[in-house]
């Protein structure tokens, strides 16, 4: 069966395949993350479920290769935010904002200022590099996206650096550049970002302007890991060292999706904050760092019939609107789904659309449920969709590492504590 997408539908695509070379509580101000629709073209189902996959699977495999090939040495004394878990975090450095998802929860976006120009920004706990559209860009993609004038900025400093994206079906490229940001209620001084002299046409339907990366700086490629935004923010002690997020779903009307820089929303949850201290990111036998949001997983289970995993960790990552396991575990969660079948020819699993089984993922001791309609991706005909838990990672070479996206993360309020390095989950309100 054909879909006619909304404008957006290689926007994972290209994002989630992203990768840059070659270079040296009401109280709370919320910022609201927006969703926007996929309009261009038309995709079957199983071929845009395959194009989320491998998009993710690129994304992953080219950040590792990129930090594979530099030093150990960096990579192994990055600089690390510690306090007491005791301390109380100040409500004069807390800040909530609003987001937007696009449609089908694909992904999130945040408006923020560089220089006092105008962006929105897809946010990413998967990346940690930020660009925008340079003005000097004449690319079609950059004439219909907000671009940066280095004129309008009397803060803005030429730094030059040069760099370059590569994306699954498109690319990138252009000069570093150091200007104030502001998001919420904060300005990092002096952020080093990238300003776009070109971009691939494959850009042009992309509705974010462009991509603010979240974790940590050691994935950070320009300017040889370079402090991101939420590292400026912290350093020059404008925000306590955490962030949380609550992504709303398009099929809930009345909800708003939150960033909270700085803290939490305590609007968005109930109970308690459950942590998960981050563990080190096997890169090479030489690089073992801080470098996604890695934690250990305690098990997973299909209507709450636990399936004995052990050993296994999760990359959770607000920029993968897919789940991708590795064979054996995402075989076996199927297993327990009445009438799901593998399908042989894409690698991907179907569903019944109206399935009401309740797949569950378990961390720090405590179950947190993923809603059925989360389970699914597209819908093949009248009763058979596309699985949203999907095979294929194999990140460490283990079959022990999930990416845990957006599928499950709507289901739960996170939080990104950069001190003691942790990420938390609560139960949505």
């Amino acid at each position: 069966m054909k879909l006619t997408f909304m404008k957006l539908a290689f926007l994972f695509v290209i994002f989630s395949a992203l990768v840059i070379h070659d270079i040296n509580a009401r109280p709370l101000h919320t910022i609201r993350l927006t969703r926007r629709d996929r309009t261009s073209g038309s995709m079957d189902s199983m071929g845009y479920a395959k194009h989320l996959r491998d998009a993710a699977l690129n994304k992953y495999k080219n950040s590792k290769e990129i930090m594979e090939k530099s030093s150990s040495k960096i990579f192994n004394n990055h600089a690390t935010f510690k306090q007491s878990n005791n301390k109380a975090y100040s409500k004069k450095k807390q800040s909530t904002i609003d987001i937007k998802d696009i449609q089908f929860d694909d992904a999130y976006f945040a408006a923020i200022q560089i220089g006092n120009q105008n962006f929105n920004m897809l946010m990413d706990t998967g990346s940690s590099n930020i660009f925008v559209p340079n003005t000097n860009c004449t690319t079609a993609a950059c004439q219909n996206h907000n671009s940066f004038d280095t004129k309008k900025s009397k803060t803005f400093k030429e730094e030059g650096n040069p760099w370059n994206i590569t994306f699954g079906t498109g690319a990138a490229s252009g000069v570093t550049g150091i200007d104030n940001v502001k998001i919420g209620d904060f300005t990092a001084e002096k952020q080093i970002f990238g300003l776009a002299d070109n971009l691939s046409d494959e850009f042009v339907n992309l509705e974010s302007d462009g991509i603010c990366g979240l974790a940590f700086d050691s994935l950070n490629t320009m300017d040889n890991h370079a402090p991101t935004l939420i590292s400026t923010l912290i350093k020059q002690k404008k925000i306590n060292p955490l962030f949380s997020f609550h992504l709303s779903r398009v099929s809930n009307f009345n909800d708003q999706g939150t960033l909270t820089i700085g803290g939490v929303d305590n609007s968005k949850f109930k109970g308690k904050i459950t942590f998960n201290r981050v563990i080190n990111t096997p890169i090479s036998p030489t690089v073992n760092t801080l470098a996604f949001w890695l934690i250990n997983v305690d098990d997973a289970s299909v209507n709450k019939k636990s399936l004995a995993f052990k050993g296994r960790n999760a990359i959770i990552d607000t920029g993968t609107s897919t789940i991708i396991l590795p064979d054996n575990d995402a075989a076996e969660i199927h297993s327990q789904i009445p009438g799901a079948t593998l399908d042989t020819k894409s690698g991907m699993f179907i569903i019944p659309c109206n399935t009401t089984s309740t797949v569950a993922f378990k961390f720090g001791g405590v179950d947190f449920e993923i809603n059925p309609k989360d389970l699914i991706t597209a819908p093949i005909d009248g009763s058979n969709c596309v699985s949203s838990i999907v095979p294929g990672f194999n990140f460490d070479g283990k079959n022990v590492t999930w990416l845990v996206g957006t599928p499950f993360l709507k289901n739960v309020y996170s939080v990104f504590r950069v001190e003691n390095p942790s990420v938390g989950f609560a139960h949505n309100k």
